[in-house]
């Protein structure tokens, strides 16, 4: 039997992610909404289907009882319109519960991903986390809110949702993701649809530290110089550019 809580896991990521693990000793769990898939939280067509022939016989019965309200002269109007938009009102529910919950996205293989590294260090100054489910768990503590899971990966037009799965929503992707291997850990977000930063213990979560294929010799020092605290504190002040900022002027004319 598969002991999920030993399964090697991957986290790829460049180097400015890698330097704002280390500065806050935290991970990022980002809101699904804000990632690119729109399907995020989302299932398979054929439980869309099994929930609209549940709903149907109530709506049937809300059609039949506004006709009767309609025979005997009674405005039906706002029933009418609450009925229209039950669909979108549906959706909007999905995507609110959607929008509770915080992830942070783990590639599970026993080995290096040439496809990944491809996918996170195309300026060739990525770097990938070596660890495992039970480590990361560990390394964030004891929070009752934490669930770390496999992602399923189906096809939403053809696949029936698969039954007796208590995390199913958040941990389902279609199968063009399939490369991805995800192992996904999520917990509640106190402000909805705000990721946030999760303090966990590096010297738990991490198994070993590995940089690109592709990187150059000096990414490889600065990553180690970070890692040992070997970097001299430069206090000058940080500023983010302006360059590509709207101006903040326009025509100035007077029309009164």
């Amino acid at each position: 039997m598969d002991d999920f809580s030993k399964t090697k896991i991957w986290r790829y990521m460049d180097l400015g992610r890698f330097a704002s693990l280390l500065t806050s000793r935290s991970l990022y769990f980002a809101c699904p909404t804000d990632l690119q898939d729109p399907y995020e939280g989302l299932l398979p067509r054929s439980y869309t289907e099994a929930m609209s022939t549940m709903l149907q016989p109530m709506v049937d019965d809300f059609l039949s009882l506004r006709a009767q309200l309609v025979s005997l002269g009674r405005d039906t109007q706002r029933l009418g319109d609450s009925l229209a938009t039950l669909p979108q009102r549906m959706a909007a529910v999905q995507k609110v519960a959607t929008s509770k919950f915080g992830v942070s996205c783990w590639h599970a293989n026993e080995h290096e991903s040439d496809a990944m590294w491809k996918l996170y260090s195309a300026s060739g100054q990525g770097i990938a986390i070596e660890s495992s489910v039970e480590q990361l768990r560990a390394s964030i503590g004891d929070r009752k809110d934490l669930v770390i899971d496999r992602v399923r990966y189906a096809d939403f037009d053809r696949d029936e949702i698969e039954k007796g799965h208590k995390h199913l929503s958040l941990f389902m992707k279609r199968k063009c993701f399939e490369h991805e291997k995800e192992v996904r850990a999520t917990v509640l977000l106190p402000a909805q649809g705000k990721g946030i930063l999760v303090p966990c213990n590096l010297d738990v979560l991490v198994t070993s530290l590995h940089v690109s294929p592709l990187v150059e010799k000096y990414v490889k020092d600065v990553i180690e110089a970070l890692c040992s605290g070997n970097t001299q504190a430069l206090n000058k002040p940080v500023r983010q550019s302006i360059l590509y900022c709207a101006p903040d002027y326009q025509i100035d004319i007077k029309t009164d």
